[in-house]
């Protein structure tokens, strides 16, 4: 929906030989939210035909996919509230790595 806060992640890489040259990577964060919202409600429909008592403990169930789904949403939620802020910042090995939500 457009009448919400454009909120984008970005990943940056950077170099230490040469600071001029930088890799950048924006990705809206709206869309992971809208894909997982279509993703959550085809699990739930998923659900009411598949029966609990098909769930073993050795593999993944169609019940633990949607939880983790449904937890994925809340976190993505969490992060584009409040005021643009860094989240990662970290150099090692001559390379630097910064992930911003702006």
């Amino acid at each position: 929906m457009w009448n919400r806060n454009l909120r984008i992640i970005w990943f940056k890489l950077q170099m230490d030989k040469n600071p001029y040259i930088a890799f950048s990577f924006p990705i809206p964060l709206f869309m992971f939210t809208e894909i997982l919202d279509c993703t959550f409600d085809l699990l739930a429909v998923i659900c009411l035909f598949v029966s609990k008592s098909l769930i073993s403990s050795s593999s993944v169930s169609v019940y633990t996919i949607k939880n983790l789904v449904e937890m994925i949403i809340i976190l993505l939620d969490s992060l584009v509230d409040g005021e643009p802020y860094d989240l990662v910042d970290v150099t090692a090995d001559r390379m630097r790595v910064s992930i911003k939500i702006r």
